[in-house]
């Protein structure tokens, strides 16, 4: 066996020994005596014999043999058993060329097969010539020393070959990730291992390279051995030798950039190689967990290469973006200039933002969670502003019975305190979304304001946690009480206290706040239809959707205002709002349908100065307007919370039909008290085809 460091042509002629050839074998026999300190020893006969098969191939300079490759054919696979070439002409690339003879002569074969001795030291030369280590075992010395079997492959399709169709990403590792794929108990080796979990092995497939062969090489014992085992199901991939030279050159370059005299250690020229190794092969993902490799490399080698350099927990995110693109763009938040968006890996720098030192969070603790959070498959949704900044960050997931909310984060920004009870009234709707009666904000770092807007919105302490019920029932208290009991049971909280039919207005309204979307409907909660013109429906609800986005202090607001004038039925509050968008004429581009519901909080009465400059954040009128509604110098607004925008709106004509066996339906013109049985039978109906 011989090295072979440096591929060069010196116009070598390669041929089959001839069949009875005493010359052409006797040659072969003399070098490999030569060598027999690595090849052992082989009888002659065996030399006749493979010449005899035609599996003797000589390398000849000038006539003269110089170098050979004895080998058998056998369960289709090629066994090599002797590589040799002369030491006057070694470094003339003579055993890659006999190699490559071999496996183009016989690619009709799965491989080539080898075995040599661990100690020998030949290890890179294989390496180098396309093979990898599969296996070891102890030979049959007396010392026991390690045997490697090697393998080329032809890359033939087996039961365990993976179709490139059948995966997104084909990715290499450092030895690093195989260790901890080889070796579950090492510490901290959760973020390699998910990329073995069943929920992305048909997404990506882990390849090795030459350099993890050659990383693999350099380790010793036990170690070498489960790595061994752990990249025998990996598939090899080659490097192309010529563009690997071009490739290492510019990365030298952008290294030593940063690091002058890069490298300057036998580890920086693994992570060079790596490097390297995989840009030369046409992948398209490298897995690390060396952050100073990915700093010296992660540039250039993705704007250059297009070669992305990812620690494990950003692969699953990465993988989840490949299959998931739709649901990774932005969408418009609550018709305003503020947009959601499931994040991906271009947000990391925002994320890290969110970091609360207050509460005494360290950056990595938080970076921490977020790798926590891929690993474990959980979505991560931000909310960013006009200019595209992060302002806030949430996960949910559902475990159980109860949305469990590991991260809640707001930033400082000027309408953080809106943000933070938005964020809550989204994890409600999710929470009714996915049927689960229990929000358990499990984030024991949430934004100060995320906290406080959860215990003004009705979240109770247990331990480190917050908890609220989230309860999508609408019927008597009694059936209501029964749900609340219910979910309380699932998750181990302690159990409300029940409920009872006729509860007083503002304490039916409180539970109806803080169980949202709960609705009791033999309270003694009045409930009004009230109008309003599509073009004012659009800019305080978001209903009809126009093309112009709503104010965005007024569109990420839970409160609201309604002007009108103070006659007729003024509300009664604390009371429920079932909103009538009415048709307004023949050009109104929708047909009139109650749209949605609301919680009455309050109703105020003052001047449309007083009035205009407490609530203008919150309404959609201007000063004129409110003035001209005025009545004696005063005006009405009505202040509600918590908007249900209908999926299904219930159209007038099945409103009427609705009212018929209730007492009647009219147009209402002003505020509508209606039954609570109709309110009933009307939210009913516009959650039954939703």
């Amino acid at each position: 066996m011989s090295d072979d460091r440096t591929p060069r042509s010196p116009g070598i002629t390669l041929a089959q020994a001839r069949k009875g050839s005493e010359s052409d074998i006797s040659a072969a026999v003399e070098i490999g005596n030569r060598s027999s300190a690595t090849l052992g020893f082989l009888p002659i006969a065996e030399y006749r014999a493979a010449a005899a098969r035609g599996n003797l191939l000589l390398a000849r300079l000038d006539g003269e043999v110089v170098g050979y490759a004895l080998y058998a054919l056998a369960r289709n696979r090629v066994r090599l058993t002797h590589l040799c070439v002369d030491r006057k002409v070694r470094g003339f690339g003579i055993a890659r060329q006999l190699v490559e003879q071999i496996s183009g002569s016989h690619s009709d074969y799965l491989g080539i097969q080898v075995r040599c001795r661990h100690d020998y030291d030949l290890g890179e030369m294989w390496i180098k010539l396309g093979f990898s280590q599969m296996s070891e075992k102890p030979g049959r010395s007396k010392a026991g020393h390690m045997l490697v079997n090697w393998w080329r492959d032809h890359g033939h399709p087996t039961l365990f070959t993976r179709l490139n169709e059948d995966v997104l990403v084909r990715a290499a590792v450092d030895l690093n990730i195989l260790r901890d794929l080889a070796d579950p108990d090492r510490p901290d080796t959760r973020d390699a291992r998910a990329l073995i979990d069943d929920q992305i092995t048909d997404r990506l497939e882990l390849v090795r390279t030459g350099a993890l062969d050659a990383e693999i090489n350099s380790i010793s014992g036990v170690l070498r051995a489960r790595c061994t085992t752990q990249a025998q199901r990996m598939t090899h991939v080659r490097a192309d030798r010529v563009r690997s030279t071009e490739v290492r050159s510019q990365l030298v370059a952008a290294a030593r950039a940063k690091v002058a005299g890069y490298p300057r250690s036998p580890q920086d020229e693994f992570d060079l190689r790596h490097v390297t190794d995989a840009i030369a092969a046409d992948l398209n993902l490298f897995i690390t967990r060396d952050e100073e490799l990915a700093r010296l490399f992660r540039e250039v080698a993705e704007q250059q290469f297009a070669l992305r350099i990812m620690h494990p927990s950003d692969v699953v995110i990465h993988l989840d973006e490949l299959v998931r693109a739709e649901a990774y763009r932005p969408a418009v938040l609550l018709d305003t200039a503020f947009r959601r968006q499931l994040l991906g890996l271009g947000h990391d720098v925002g994320l890290q933002e969110l970091t609360n030192t207050r509460s005494g969070e360290r950056p990595r603790d938080f970076r921490r969670l977020l790798r926590d959070l891929a690993l474990a498959h959980r979505e991560r949704t931000g909310l960013f502003g006009p200019d595209n900044t992060l302002v806030a960050a949430f996960s949910a997931y559902h475990e159980g019975a109860e949305l469990v909310v590991p991260l809640a984060r707001v930033t400082d920004h000027p309408l953080g305190d809106t943000l933070a009870r938005q964020l809550l009234f989204l994890l409600r709707q999710q929470a009714r979304e996915m049927g689960l009666g229990v929000i358990r904000l499990a984030d024991t770092h949430a934004s100060a304001p995320v906290r406080l807007a959860a215990l003004n919105d009705g979240f109770r302490a247990l331990g480190d946690t917050l908890y609220s019920y989230a309860l999508d029932v609408c019927s008597a208290a009694e059936q209501v009480s029964h749900r609340a009991v219910l979910a309380a049971r699932a998750v181990g909280l302690p159990e409300p206290p029940q409920l009872r039919s006729g509860m007083p207005a503002a304490a039916a309204a409180e539970v109806e706040r803080t169980w949202w979307p709960a609705k009791i409907v033999d309270s003694e909660i009045p409930t009004y239809l009230v109008p309003i013109q599509q073009v004012f429906s659009a800019d305080l609800l978001g209903v009809p959707q126009t093309m112009l986005p709503r104010q965005d202090a007024l569109g990420l607001s839970r409160e609201h205002v309604y002007y009108r004038s103070p006659g007729g039925i003024t509300p009664q509050a604390p009371a429920r709002l079932l909103w009538y968008m009415s048709s307004t004429g023949h050009d109104a581009p929708h047909a009139a349908a109650v749209i949605a519901c609301s919680q009455l909080d309050a109703v105020v009465v003052g001047t449309p100065a007083e009035l205009h400059s407490r609530f203008r954040h919150l309404g959609v009128w201007d000063y004129k307007q409110v003035e001209q509604a005025a009545r004696s110098g005063l005006v009405q607004a009505l202040f509600f919370t918590n908007t249900e925008i209908f999926d299904a709106p219930v159209r007038r004509s099945r409103l009427r039909q609705l009212a018929e066996p209730r007492g009647g339906f009219r147009i209402p013109y002003q505020p509508l008290r209606i039954s609570n049985e109709l309110f009933a039978a009307i939210y009913q109906e516009s959650q039954a085809t939703s």
